[in-house]
């Protein structure tokens, strides 16, 4: 049980991503090379939903080049930045939208988000504290807010954004995953499972809801539930490492030793070392095919 609890643990603080930003966004001007800039900015978006994020980033740049004041320019290309994985260059462009338009709430959240991102809590939170200074009370900002103090070890104060985000918008199932972390890591698993259940009515796609959920089922016992919901996780095109794992604790728990055998492999095999041990342990008490 120690083994599991360790895992869990380290499952719910890496599982549940924020979600993203709000990037391509243009606005009316009159002049020339401002209408060019709308125009570029346009097409960005249009790009960007069809994915084709490279010619994105080059059409992003393309404006920037053109007016490099404009920090509408800047936030695009830092969203895309962004939706490629790629923080360092995010943060560069969100922080130069700022500077140029410090009172821009949605510029400061998306600096902030990128900061989490970057595993940079502490800069985070004052970015979204700047932002709920900039605007009515956020669902969003405090969302996001609450996750970077649960990053920083600050559980109650992430729990007070979260239910004040919940009270904003009830119909935001990552709000209510998210605050199941939190339950989760003040170990109050009745009411982390209770999120999560929401979540999942709420959103039935998000794979991470139910590696969370699967982590919460595990710790309070019930692996046979635990399985089903890592499965879940799975045909929903969740495959990372740590999930497999997860998934065999689950399946060994159950007398599965070929199940467990199978993930303790694969997680293995991609990289995750602690499970090797376990493969190497299950390949000895699995039936032969």
């Amino acid at each position: 049980m120690n083994v599991i609890r360790r895992t869990i643990l380290l499952g719910l603080g890496l599982c549940f991503s924020m979600g993203l930003l709000s990037g391509c966004t243009t606005g009316g001007t009159d002049t020339r090379k401002q209408d060019a800039i709308i125009d570029r900015l346009a097409q960005c978006e249009a790009e960007f939903r069809q994915g084709k994020t490279d010619q994105a980033l080059e059409t992003a740049s393309e404006a920037i080049s053109l007016t490099p004041d404009r920090a509408e320019a800047w936030n695009t290309r830092g969203f895309v930045y962004a939706s490629k994985g790629l923080m360092g260059q995010a943060l560069n462009d969100f922080t130069q939208a700022v500077r140029l338009h410090p009172t821009n709430a949605t510029y400061v959240s998306n600096l902030g988000i990128a900061h989490l991102e970057s595993g940079k809590a502490d800069q985070a939170l004052v970015a979204f504290g700047n932002a709920l200074q900039l605007e009515s009370p956020s669902a969003r900002a405090l969302k996001h807010r609450g996750i970077a103090y649960r990053h920083l070890g600050k559980l109650q104060d992430a729990l007070h954004d979260f239910n004040t985000a919940v009270r904003l918008n009830g119909q935001d199932a990552t709000i209510y995953a998210n605050r199941a972390v939190v339950y989760a890591l003040l170990q109050d698993y009745r009411e982390a499972k209770r999120d999560l259940d929401l979540a999942a009515d709420l959103n039935g796609a998000m794979p991470e809801i139910y590696q969370s959920r699967g982590l919460v089922e595990m710790l309070i016992g019930h692996f046979d539930k635990a399985e089903k919901d890592f499965s879940q996780a799975v045909a929903l095109g969740a495959d990372d490492n740590l999930l497999l794992y997860n998934r065999g604790v689950a399946r060994a728990m159950l007398g599965d030793s070929a199940g467990a055998h199978e993930d303790y492999a694969r997680s293995c095999h991609n990289g995750y070392l602690p499970a090797c041990p376990f493969s190497q342990i299950m390949s000895r008490t699995a039936p032969s095919l």
